[in-house]
């Protein structure tokens, strides 16, 4: 049985705010009574992103430019959970069609992962489209220039381990999408 046990928040506080993220201040004492003052945690929309197959077995993913770690980044499409969206898969399907103009007969949730759980608050859900096909333009936003690539699966899970999708939970994100379509045993064999 374990003895680990969630610490105690004392207080906390807003330290920034924007439209974008929250950091919040917590103060804490953990269970072995150590107090961890201004404990720092990130506050994000969830994040919906989509493992959107087509009917040649191909893979729709992004490129983009990432500022952060100031790299061009091969991605699935994905995004922030507006409030508007009636569920996490809403949210991807809404995504899928807004950077790549592919739509999906249909979408399933297929898992929900922390982002970083040292410091991350919200989650990020991964759904499922199956026979996606062309049915629009991209709708980008002005910070956004997205090219979008057609990947054989067998091609996208060997980016996803050697390096060539550097966003670690797009790894995590594809490898369950691909999983839960039973497309990952027959590359993997």
């Amino acid at each position: 049985m374990s003895e680990i046990k969630p610490w105690r928040v004392l207080s906390s506080r807003t330290l920034y705010e924007d439209p974008w993220v929250r950091l919040r201040g917590d103060a804490c004492e953990t269970a072995g009574g150590k107090v961890l003052g201004n404990y720092h945690v990130l506050e994000y929309r969830d994040w919906s992103h989509v493992v959107a197959i087509d009917a040649d077995d191909r893979v729709i993913l992004v490129k983009q430019y990432r500022h952060g770690a100031g790299i061009i980044s091969l991605e699935l499409p994905g995004g922030m959970v507006d409030d508007g969206d009636p569920d996490p898969a809403a949210a991807a399907a809404r995504e899928l069609m807004e950077e790549t103009g592919y739509r999906a007969p249909s979408i399933r949730h297929v898992l929900t992962l922390s982002p970083n759980t040292a410091t991350h608050a919200n989650r990020m859900h991964v759904s499922l489209a199956e026979g996606v096909t062309p049915a629009g333009t991209q709708q980008l936003d002005g910070s956004e220039a997205i090219e979008i690539l057609r990947v054989p699966v067998a091609e996208a899970v060997r980016l996803a381990m050697t390096g060539g999708i550097q966003q670690a939970m797009h790894v995590a994100a594809l490898l369950a999408g691909l999983n839960a379509a039973g497309r990952l045993k027959a590359v993997l064999r």
